[in-house]
């Protein structure tokens, strides 16, 4: 797991699916409502993750279970 997908999931991944599926291309998926959020940095998905869980918080204790994802499998929601 490379560390940028690591930390990003490690901060946010109770409340976010987050999969970097192509180069320059990072997703995070909010798990109550599988809205996404799009960017071609980490850094960059990162403060979209800030500003959207500072707009709207997501229950992480309403979320349901978080589904094991891996780098190769996307993300749970996602439509490409």
């Amino acid at each position: 797991m490379d560390e940028p997908l690591g930390a990003l999931r490690w901060h946010w991944g109770d409340a976010y699916a987050i999969c970097h599926p192509a180069p320059d291309t990072w997703i995070a998926q909010r798990r109550d409502t599988c809205e996404t959020l799009r960017a071609a940095t980490p850094e960059a998905l990162r403060h979209k993750i800030i500003a959207d869980y500072a707009a709207r918080p997501v229950g992480r204790q309403a979320a349901p279970p978080a589904p094991q994802e891996s780098p190769d499998d996307g993300c749970p929601c996602a439509a490409p």
